[in-house]
């Protein structure tokens, strides 16, 4: 059954505004949150505002969202290992918030929180399921991994329903940062070599936003709740990234690696999606098309904007 009206914190980011767009053109009522000053495409409403902000009790009595995404969150690694405490804060203090604004002002209301792969840190083997142990190795793993633990308190002692999506290493058109954005910039520029990190044996899991907005519409439409990883279920090597990113961008730099890994960085990642494909999801952007993609909106001059 079609539900009525969707709240987006961060509306302004990456996977909000992705998801914006894709979920009013299904018939959703989109109201938006986060810091961005204009109306994102798709939206009924959009209020700037940083969270934690009172606001937001104001926002929920109003409309009384059947359904509350939580996208406003830090997105940085690194920055999370900089900066830890501002991590926690933007991050553990702001879903804290969340819920219990919805604790007292909208009970009733779905919670969808994007949680991340970082949760698992480096894990012991692949592919990576949801009952794998949760070793984080930055900051940014271990405050989302508290975010799923406030999520369990709030649904076993208030019965919140609530989903938790821990996405893997997602990518799309717009996204202007992480290692596909980072080796874009790198191939394009007017260097003859360039440095990656680690030894290119390291490897990710990638998921394109279209297929994340196609999930948590899954998600929305079917009674389920949980925790459920969300990617591709293909490992992807970072050296067979750099040398797809290289054919697509027709670049012939030559390729150092540094041999170090960065703190907090993961070495190797693959996700076990039977729990989410149980349910009905099977992501339709292969990696090859999504990068592909990506290379064409990127020589484009968008990422000029």
């Amino acid at each position: 059954m079609l539900q009525n009206n969707i709240l987006i914190t961060g509306i302004g980011g990456f996977l909000g505004q992705h998801l914006s767009d894709y979920l009013s053109k299904k018939g959703f009522n989109v109201i938006g949150v986060g810091r961005i000053k204009s109306k994102v495409h798709g939206t009924l409403k959009v209020y700037n505002l940083s969270l934690p902000n009172e606001k937001l009790k104001d926002i929920l009595q109003q409309y009384k969202p059947d359904i509350l995404i939580h996208c406003a969150s830090t997105s940085s690694v690194n920055d999370s290992v900089l900066y830890p405490y501002d991590d926690f804060r933007n991050t553990v203090d702001v879903c804290a918030y969340i819920l219990e604004s919805i604790r007292e002002k909208c009970p009733k209301c779905k919670f969808i929180y994007f949680s991340s792969a970082a949760v698992y840190g480096n894990p012991i083997s692949l592919p990576i399921s949801e009952d794998s142990i949760c070793k984080p190795i930055s900051p940014y793993g271990y405050h989302k991994l508290l975010c799923e633990m406030l999520i369990k308190e709030y649904s076993g002692l208030f019965g919140i329903n609530s989903v938790v999506l821990r996405i893997f290493s997602a990518y799309g058109e717009g996204l202007r940062k992480q290692v596909i954005y980072d080796l874009c910039r790198k191939l394009t520029s007017g260097t003859e070599s360039i440095e990656v990190y680690g030894n290119g044996s390291e490897s990710r899991d990638f998921i394109h936003t279209e297929d994340i907005c196609r999930a948590v519409e899954l998600v929305i439409n079917k009674d389920i709740k949980g925790t459920f990883n969300l990617a591709s279920g293909r490992e992807i090597s970072i050296s067979m990234l750099v040398k797809n990113l290289k054919e697509f961008l027709k670049s012939n730099k030559r390729i150092e690696y540094k041999g170090e890994i960065r703190l907090g960085d993961p070495e190797n990642w693959k996700a076990d999606m039977t729990r989410l494909k149980i349910n009905g999801f099977n992501p339709i952007i292969s990696f090859e098309q999504g990068l592909e993609r990506y290379c064409k909106w990127y020589v484009g001059g968008i990422r000029d904007e």
